[in-house]
């Protein structure tokens, strides 16, 4: 007994090694409780139900086959074999037969007898147990001490190795192939035990981890007779250097190493390497990490921590023929060593790339060891709250063949992986296993470009023939000759160094257009003919700029458009998850950066297939609505794919496996996520933009561009684009060295005028709300009027449009509904003013309204159900109110196959006045059948267009301010612009309405108002680019800049001073252009700006008018100072104000032959007179407002 009760305790200590779920042991009950590992989650996976990663060299398991490199003689012939006795039972089925034949055999012994034989029998099996376990521990002990490498018992704790040591003991026992996956209790380990490193192993392992968690610290071993490999993921924190440890065994050892090499310690930068930065660096460093560096290994990573850290750039270090210090002396083989340090990534996202990269390239992984260091500067942390580098040092076996070409390859391919998109990586991974021709990524990256691209075009009728998938596989698979020698074309025109010549290129592109033509399938043959038209006409890329992340290419617009309007300008931008077009009307062109995130598949294939449609649409309502500013019109829309992102997020940092999993916490989680990947895709798109415009030599030593003119883009803010991502623009613009950096963005937070603080594009919606309900014969402000209206209370227009119709008339506002993200409120009673204007000032959505505050008959409806998406969907056409104003949703939400709906069922419009604030929020084609119904309609390009005036007021005040002015300004300067804001929407609304009387609607589409809305953008933007292509022959640089000036608010002009004239000279005369149109169309109407004036004359009338406008205000003074009776005073003046400017230019020597001399002389005397008479007449005009009583002052008469 006492025999039995020893050897039962030696087996608690020795056999109870690991609790294995396999088919083949009854003992496992026995092996449960390890020490600092959780038996009941270690899972065993057995090796026949996994199989390697296609191209992977696994060999396959034979029991009789001699292992190679064994070096324990009794271990060759029985160590991890698969051996499986043919008649041995499930588990279930041998605990069923055993107490079968325990009851059969002891059924004739007593209860009491039965019990003593019983427990014998249990004290005799766990003897044998220890026997047999201490038989195959002196086996597999000698063998694991002698093969696992030093760096494995260097870098893990007692208790983890020896965990994997009774793991591979009890294996042993079992004759079974290691194929094991062990979780630590803690949450904090997950260990990898395969019986052989062969080559894809670790993109296998990777699929196997966590979807929702990123490590902090990986550890991959492979013995040194390669029969085993041991990879460990750490998860959680990990524990830090202190300054005990640091000083006692760190300190010592940089010193001695410095002392013994003077002369690297001499190149080194002081800053970096001085004791007291190595010090505040080792705190931040994993204690493992700083275990696991040589000195030598400490200064290069060093380095290469300060040139990623707040960069996001990967830098990859290569060193070949590195001796393995673990490798046995009689090893002939050759490694290659890559030092990676890569800031702001997933680590589970960069590993899973590095592995499949590494196993499409065939080469082995020898080690990896992944260590994450924390910034610890508050002011590198990245705008996604990451402070955080990854150092990955990873050992390949090299190729006897490998040059040392194919290596760099290789080590700019790790630099470049973690921005090139997923199908891209793939295709190219793909391709070194498959029999057609080899591609570069580089190749892949283009090609994946050029499907995107066109993704669109090829689908522009709405049509699903071509979807991103098949030309993704049309291109790479079915003609991969034809598509590569496109790629080639590419890479060879646009090469800085050795560009090929224009003849060859011609000839080039002659030869690849003949095979193009030869090919069969219409689909690919209109694929391939659409891209070898877009490379061979590509005006510029950023392809060869070092350090780029996405690519970026300058597109011919008219490769691209089959509109009626080929645009200035179309940059193309591909990237890791994301697209962006960018087209632009004018050489300096403004318009916001918006942000498409479709939900699924199906929804992101809809938004791609638009993709360029709607960017081209933005941006030529944008041209219609910049009429009066110096900006031509632009849009940039970045397509995010963020359905491949799940539910579950990429986590990095401090959360261990045993982290709480609360459905609200993974769900705040993937939110953060998503944000991430769309600030990230933000920040691409932006830099690519930057890499094209700015006009620096270093950049340029790198870009051809085809064509010689310089690159002026402004950006604003547009949809899902947050204040964080215009700080990060606006400073990145500065970093890149544009020159006009603080004018690239607008609406910024600190240094501009937020659009939602002001509400400045609500003001402008407003006005034109009130004049529209005027002229429908209803004073807002004498009697209520009903609205309905999307976007939500936290959005910008509608919660602003809302505090200022209250402002301006009180309880005669009745919203009977509200729609936005969240859900719909509606009364037909109106809703309660006060609780919207709480949930604007709260900024909070539609879905926090107080129900309450409802009516009996009123409704709150939410997205989260069926019925409340359907409610919330249709509100805009169930309601009926006087007005409907779009304030948020999707492009063409009211389109061509569902306009009726927006019909009650007698026929009539459900709002008979649509004022819309929303950009496309109405399909062109619907639009015009809605005005057929008797709609008004104010156009967007109309009723938003003061967003972009005050941008563009915005901008010209940073171009011709500091910061510091800016800001003490900024007080004075925004009342002077919502003024001005206010002015310019009043005059358009009543030259629009006074046209719209003149027919009442009457004679088809281009007597409605939107009709009259795109005459009036028509002829402003006409008028403006006629005077800027012809005023240049009239005037001076100096005599331009000095009549520009006008267009300044007083204030600004006050301010800015002579910095004026340093603005760009193209800059300039638009301003002019476009403020002299602006007074042409505003005071005559567009009959006389489109009929009277003669197109070549365009120039000398607008600054003719601009002379008698202010001619005859001086005249107006001087009628004032005549003391005649007041009625005729008013009519003179009345009479001066509306027709003299016109009959004063009428009767000018501009429009009277006889007058003219020669054009030269001509032109000389009036511009000479213009500019003599405008300046006196501005003095003298800015000295009487000066002097002059307020209005409600005494003496005013």
């Amino acid at each position: 007994a006492a025999a039995a009760a020893a050897a039962a305790a030696a087996a608690a200590a020795a056999a109870s090694s690991v609790m294995l779920t396999t088919p083949l042991a009854p003992l496992a009950k026995q092996l449960r409780r390890i020490p600092n590992l959780n038996a009941r989650r270690w899972r065993y996976l057995s090796t026949a139900s996994r199989s390697p990663p296609s191209g992977s060299k696994k060999p396959t398991q034979n029991s009789d086959a001699p292992q190679p490199h064994m070096q324990t003689p009794s271990l060759k012939q029985s160590f991890f074999r698969r051996k499986m006795s043919s008649d041995l039972k499930e588990p279930a089925g041998l605990e069923a037969e055993a107490a079968t034949k325990r009851q059969g055999s002891l059924g004739w012994i007593n209860s009491e007898e039965s019990g003593l034989l019983e427990e014998a029998m249990k004290k005799s099996l766990v003897h044998d147990l220890v026997d047999h376990n201490r038989e195959s521990a002196n086996e597999v002990v000698p063998w694991f001490l002698n093969n696992m490498p030093r760096d494995y018992f260097d870098q893990l704790t007692k208790n983890v190795w020896y965990g994997h040591l009774r793991a591979l003991n009890a294996l042993f026992e079992m004759r079974e192939n290691p194929d094991l996956l062990l979780s630590s209790p803690c949450g904090n380990y997950m260990t990898f035990i395969k019986s052989h490193n062969y080559t894809g192993l670790m993109a296998e392992m990777m699929a196997e981890l966590p979807p929702h968690r990123s490590p902090t610290q990986v550890r991959m071993f492979t013995s040194l007779d390669c029969i085993l490999a041991i990879n460990v993921f750490a998860y959680g924190e990990q524990k830090l250097a202190n300054d005990e440890i640091i000083d006692s065994r760190y300190m010592p050892t940089m010193r001695k190493y410095f002392d013994e090499y003077e002369d690297i310690k001499a190149g080194l930068e002081e800053q970096m390497f001085d004791e007291q930065s190595i010090r505040d660096y080792m705190k931040r460093c994993p204690r493992s990490y700083l275990n696991l560096c040589s000195p030598q290994r400490f200064v290069k990573q060093r380095k290469q921590f300060e040139r990623v850290m707040g960069s996001e750039t990967v830098d990859v270090r290569l060193e070949r023929n590195y001796k393995w210090h673990s490798r046995k002396d009689t090893d002939q083989s050759r490694y290659a060593l890559l030092s990676i340090a890569t800031h702001n990534h997933s680590t589970r996202v960069t590993l899973e790339d590095f592995a499949t990269y590494f196993a499409s390239a065939k080469l082995d992984i020898e080690f990896l060891y992944l260590d994450t260091i924390v910034s610890g500067k508050q002011d590198n942390m990245d705008k996604d709250g990451n402070d955080e580098v990854d150092m990955i040092t990873v050992l390949l076996k090299d190729p006897e063949e490998m040059t040392n070409e194919e290596w760099e390859e290789i080590r700019q391919d790790m630099e470049r992986i973690k921005w090139v998109d997923h199908d891209a990586l793939n295709v190219f991974n793909d391709s070194r296993f498959s029999s057609t021709p080899k591609i570069t990524l580089v190749q892949a990256e283009i090609l994946s470009s050029l499907c995107n691209m066109l993704h669109g075009q090829l689908n522009h009728n709405g049509s699903k023939t071509y979807t991103l998938d098949k030309m993704l596989d049309a291109v790479f698979n079915e003609y991969p000759s034809v598509s590569l020698a496109i790629t080639s074309l590419f890479e060879e025109r646009f090469h800085p160094t050795n560009t090929m010549p224009m003849e060859e290129q011609q000839k080039r592109v002659a030869e690849i257009q003949s095979r193009v033509n030869t090919v069969v399938d219409e689909f690919m043959r209109k694929l391939l003919d659409r891209m070898l038209q877009v490379v061979s006409q590509a005006k510029k890329t950023n392809l060869y700029l070092p350090g780029r992340k996405g690519l970026g290419i300058s597109v011919n617009p008219e490769t691209m458009s089959n509109m009626s309007q080929v645009p200035y300008g179309v940059f193309f931008m591909h990237g890791r998850r994301s697209n962006m077009f960018h087209v632009r009307f004018r050489e300096h062109s403004r318009g916001g950066m918006r942000v498409a995130t479709p939900n699924g598949i199906e929804g992101y294939s809809l938004r791609s297939n638009n993709h360029y449609q709607e960017a081209y649409g933005l941006a030529i309502t944008q041209q219609a609505k910049n009429k009066d500013i110096a900006e031509g019109g632009s849009k940039a829309v970045v397509l995010v794919r963020l359905h491949e992102v799940g539910a579950m997020p990429q986590i990095k940092g401090r959360m261990s496996l045993n982290s709480s999993t609360d459905p609200k916490e993974i769900q705040r989680m993937g939110a953060e996520t998503r944000e991430r990947i769309v600030f990230r895709s933000v920040r691409l798109a932006a830099d690519a933009l930057l890499d094209l415009i700015t006009p620096s030599e270093e950049l340029q030593q790198h870009i051809v561009a085809y064509g010689e003119r310089k690159e002026y883009v402004y950006l604003g803010p547009d949809e899902q684009i947050t204040p964080e991502h215009i700080n990060w623009i606006t400073d990145h613009a500065k970093k890149r060295g544009l020159p006009y950096a603080s004018a690239f963005m607008s609406s910024k937070p600190k240094t501009g005028i937020n659009h939602k603080q002001y509400g400045v594009t609500s003001e402008g919606v407003c006005i034109f709300m009130d004049v529209a309900l005027r002229n429908m014969g209803k004073d807002p402000t004498k009697e209520p009027f009903t609205l309905k209206m999307t976007g939500g209370p936290s959005g910008d227009v509608a919660g602003n449009a809302l505090k200022i119709l209250n402002r301006l008339y009180g309880d005669n506002t009745r919203v009977v509904g509200i729609v936005d993200h969240k859900g719909c409120a509606e009364d037909p009673e109106g809703l309660d003013m006060k609780e919207l204007l709480r949930l604007v000032d709260n900024d909070l959505p539609v879905s926090d309204f107080d129900k309450s505050k409802l009516s009996t008959q009123g409704k709150l409806w939410l997205r989260d159900t069926i019925d409340g998406q359907v409610m919330c969907d249709s509100m805009h056409n169930r309601l009926e109110a006087d007005a409907f104003l779009p304030g948020g949703g999707l492009p063409n939400t009211i389109r061509r196959d569902n306009w009726q709906n927006f019909l009650k069922e007698d026929g009539t419009p459900s709002s008979p006045l649509i004022v819309e604030a929303a950009n496309i929020f109405i399909e062109q084609e619907a639009r015009v059948k809605l005005t057929e119904k008797g709609v008004l309609i104010v156009k967007d390009s109309s009723a938003n267009k003061c967003g972009v005036i005050c941008s563009a007021m915005e901008i010209a005040a940073n171009l011709l301010l500091t910061e510091d002015e800016f800001l003490n300004f900024r007080s004075e300067y925004v009342p002077d612009v919502l003024d001005h804001l206010r002015l310019l929407a009043k005059r358009e609304a009543d030259i629009m309405f006074a046209e719209y009387k003149k027919t009442g609607g009457v004679g088809g589409y281009e007597n409605t108002l939107p009709g009259i809305a795109e005459r009036i953008s028509r002829v402003m933007n006409m008028c403006s680019d006629l005077i800027a292509a012809q005023i240049e022959a009239h005037l001076t640089f100096d005599q331009i800049a000095e009549l520009a000036q006008n267009a300044l608010l007083p204030s600004l002009r006050e301010k800015a001073g002579q910095k004026f004239y340093e603005l760009p000279k193209g800059y300039l005369v638009n301003m002019l252009a476009k403020y002299l149109s602006s007074q042409l169309v505003y005071h005559e109407g567009l009959d006389f700006v489109e009929r009277s004036i003669p197109h070549n004359k365009f120039a000398l009338v607008a600054l003719q008018y601009f002379e008698e406008t202010k001619r005859i205000s001086h005249l107006l003074e001087s009628v004032k100072k005549l003391g005649i009776p007041q009625q005729e005073e008013h009519e003179i003046m009345e009479l001066l104000r509306t027709g003299g400017p016109r009959v004063a230019v009428l009767n000018s020597k501009v429009f009277h032959p006889s007058t003219e001399v020669s054009s030269s002389a001509s032109t000389t005397v009036v511009d000479a007179d213009v500019i003599e008479e405008t300046t006196e007449a501005q003095s003298a005009q800015d000295e009487r407002k000066s002097s002059r009583p307020k209005p409600n002052q005494q003496g005013n008469k």
